[in-house]
């Protein structure tokens, strides 16, 4: 793909962008940040082209008239097996499990929370992001990273 191509699409342009993968080693911090903000810009082009592609193939979809007469029976259906699920979930047995379910989904939550501040504390101390499990299995500490918009007040 080359970033100077588009493809016309029903009164639409669509840029396709490529991503080209940068040699790692020794990068200036502004090297580092240029790249950075190149990726992100091509991952918001991509998140754009893919936008409009989806809602042509919606659209598409959409206007078929089977289609149409399908998915208004799919939604009947729907809000019937939506109705006998309530029916189900309020009996006193189910509400008793479905408060254990987001119980357990919440310790769950804490567990990993906990597991990651003690994964940062072991790789700070140990220096290494190896950790072996109980069974000798060799495990890797992979942190992830991610931008977020930062506010500014």
């Amino acid at each position: 793909m080359d970033n100077n191509t588009t493809n016309s699409t029903n009164d639409s342009e669509v840029q396709d962008t490529e991503l080209v993968e940068a040699p790692r080693g020794s990068m200036t911090i502004v090297e580092l940040t240029t790249l950075i903000n190149r990726y992100e810009g091509d991952m918001k082009k991509m998140r754009d082209n893919l936008k409009i592609q989806s809602g042509m193939l919606r659209d598409a979809v959409e206007g078929d008239a089977g289609y149409h007469e399908l998915d208004v029976q799919s939604k009947d259906l729907q809000k019937k097996k939506t109705e006998i699920k309530q029916k189900v979930m309020k009996t006193q047995a189910m509400e008793a499990v479905v408060a254990k379910v987001e119980e357990y989904k919440s310790e769950i939550k804490d567990a990993k929370e906990m597991l990651s501040g003690y994964l940062e504390e072991y790789q700070r101390v140990a220096g290494t992001n190896i950790i072996e499990g109980e069974n000798g299995e060799i495990k890797e500490i992979v942190p992830q990273y991610r931008l977020v918009k930062r506010n500014n007040g």
